[in-house]
């Protein structure tokens, strides 16, 4: 018998940033895992972006979060040697009346301000200030997460210490026996489920009030020369390291159809093209299942109906944001015993 502190299942966002604090607090790991297709983690830009919506909200707290993610991630770079962490400048186009209206309100609010710089014509990143005559704003504190070198960088990391199992996990072969969670030939005290929209195939999990939001991004080249900044109109377009950029994205609620529409390039490289004047070519088109709540607060705890098991789920589009302080805060309960806040529990 193989014996663990934590069985965690999934191995994406959730689940690897909670194998790696739990293995840097001193305890054992086994993390399950099948690369299964559509996961949000492996296709997302990993965007960090403060400043969403038509109305420019900042993220609900969105300091604290930041303060958080920036010293998480860049520990990660330190331990595996990898680069993930990139700060971008971020310029966003204001598209119409209302919201250059609510854009006048934002910079008047004191927790605005070290996010959204002077206003300005668009100068140069948009197309003709006669087509865009409400300008742009530049949003700091903006940053992409490279969440594919994350989710290799942890992967082997994991094997290289015997924490990390390639198969399909079998939910029929969960027991509880002495207080301990049995899984064919594994013994662990507690098992934390990480598996993305893959829970709704969980038994335990599958009727939670999950949100789906079916997304897809392209991979494309620019005609022109590259750009050193994201820019936002409603689509985004994010420089990659290796000259390429990702341009999304799309939210289809509550549809778990894996196959990409065939009109999207179109729409997105000519949303891209007239708002922008860039012109681009498709590399590549790519779609995920963002595991949003109806709430849109994650699911966090114990699970009320299996002993010793524990959700981490729901992070949605934010995730590279919100992961690291919710994955402290699970460890913190989990090893100290330290409470989690019921509006993260109520569901579970």
């Amino acid at each position: 018998m193989h014996s663990v502190d934590f069985l965690i299942i999934g191995q994406g966002l959730a689940g690897s940033l909670m194998a790696y604090e739990l293995l840097n607090r001193g305890k054992s790991v086994l993390v399950i895992d099948k690369e299964h297709q559509g996961a949000a983690s492996k296709v997302a830009a990993g965007l960090i972006n403060p400043i969403t919506g038509h109305r420019l909200n900042i993220t609900n707290g969105f300091y604290s979060f930041n303060e958080g993610a920036i010293p998480f991630y860049k520990s990660i770079e330190s331990k595996l040697k990898i680069h993930i962490y990139r700060e971008l400048n971020q310029t966003r186009l204001i598209k119409n009346q209302g919201q250059f209206d609510y854009l006048q309100k934002r910079l008047q609010e004191s927790q605005y301000q070290p996010i959204l710089r002077k206003h300005t014509k668009t100068d140069g990143w948009f197309s003709d200030v006669s087509k865009n005559a409400f300008g742009a704003i530049n949003v700091e504190q903006t940053a992409i997460i490279n969440t594919s070198e994350l989710l290799q960088g942890i992967k082997e990391w994991l094997s290289e210490r015997n924490s990390l199992r390639n198969t399909e996990f079998d939910y029929q072969q969960i027991q509880d026996k002495n207080k301990q969670v049995i899984y064919q030939d594994i013994s662990a005290k507690k098992i934390i489920f990480c598996e993305g929209y893959q829970a709704l195939n969980n038994p335990w999990l599958k009727n939670l009030p999950f949100k789906t939001a079916k997304g897809e991004i392209l991979t494309v080249k620019l005609k022109q020369q590259p750009l050193d900044r994201m820019l936002s109109w409603g689509h985004w377009l994010v420089p990659l390291t290796n000259g390429n950029f990702k341009l999304g994205s799309n939210y289809i609620w509550n549809d778990l159809d894996l196959n990409m529409n065939s009109e999207t390039p179109n729409k997105f490289i000519s949303s891209l093209t007239n708002q922008t004047g860039l012109e681009a070519t498709l590399i590549e088109h790519e779609t995920g299942i963002r595991p949003s709540t109806t709430q849109r607060i994650p699911f966090i705890g114990k699970i009320s109906s299996l002993e010793n098991a524990y959700c981490f789920n729901g992070l949605g589009s934010k995730g590279c944001l919100l992961a690291p302080t919710y994955t402290r805060l699970l460890a913190d309960h989990l090893i100290e015993g330290k409470p989690i806040p019921e509006e993260l529990t109520r569901w579970l």
